[in-house]
């Protein structure tokens, strides 16, 4: 069952209860279609929370997303400009952020939501998923962290939520190992076993050293393999609270209840500050 969220963005009033102004909380969906919620006429999937939102509310008919992939998408809906405008339309075949290692991310020069509520007194949190990167030249300097576009707080995921992430889902980067990986290794395989039938034929003499260096060669491609396919999850996969790693690898257990709950507290303390 694929998940239907992935991004809740929580902005609320900090301003004196003397001032009315209205409170904000923007929700964005991974991979929801028109036709799954209820409101637009889904008669399968039960969606009554959001129903009840669309009967209060206004209903959009006649729209378009700004692209189909996580980070484009939500370059977008921060901004509210076209992705290929702040760089974040990809060329390449990936087109999102994959690996937590990956440098570049939102430019600090866009105009986010945040920024602009934050300017007028708000107080603003992201709860979910980010994915629009989280650091420059290394690891620790974290210049595309959702704190340095305007939150005053984040609890989620930095990254994506592939099914990696997750033991047992199977990889999306099966088509890819199979170009990189099983393609380099059946030429190998080929070229040991030619090679052997042509010495016990005859034809050729073949130093053993030739064998030796095909099987390390296998045995090196191999061995990024699994390598890879182990390191994925605990370096990609973890949840942060503002700056701190929090859990990593992540589990899913309970992960929607967790994010949904600590965003409920964090309005629940804007509302009742302490004495």
């Amino acid at each position: 069952m694929r998940t239907l969220w992935l991004l809740l963005l929580f902005i609320y009033e900090a301003r004196s209860h003397a001032v009315s102004t209205p409170n904000f909380v923007l929700l964005m969906a991974d991979d929801l279609g028109i036709g799954d919620p209820g409101c637009y006429g889904n008669k399968t999937l039960r969606t009554p929370n959001i129903d009840r939102l669309a009967r209060g509310g206004v209903k959009l008919t006649q729209h378009l997303a700004a692209s189909p992939l996580c980070t484009p998408s939500r370059a977008a809906f921060m901004t509210g400009r076209y992705p290929i405008r702040s760089g974040m339309a990809s060329r390449s075949q990936v087109g999102v952020f994959i690996f937590s290692a990956s440098s570049g991310g939102l430019p600090h020069s866009e105009i986010t939501f945040a920024k602009l509520l934050k300017s007028q007194g708000y107080s603003t949190a992201l709860i979910g998923k980010w994915h629009l990167g989280t650091s420059c030249h290394n690891r620790t300097d974290l210049c595309h962290h959702p704190l340095s576009h305007g939150f005053d707080y984040f609890h989620g995921l930095p990254m994506t939520n592939l099914r990696d992430c997750k033991p047992g889902e199977g990889s999306v980067f099966t088509r890819a190992l199979r170009l990189l990986v099983f393609v380099p290794l059946q030429a190998i395989a080929i070229t040991l076993l030619t090679l052997a039938v042509l010495m016990c034929l005859g034809f050729v003499q073949v130093p053993l050293c030739v064998f030796f260096c095909l099987f390390f060669l296998a045995a090196l491609v191999l061995g990024a393999l699994l390598c890879f396919l182990h390191h994925f999850r605990p370096l990609n996969c973890f949840l942060m609270r503002n700056r701190d790693i929090t859990q990593q690898p992540m589990s899913y257990d309970n992960l929607t209840q967790r994010l949904t709950a600590d965003a409920a507290q964090f309005i629940q303390r804007l509302v009742s500050p302490p004495a």
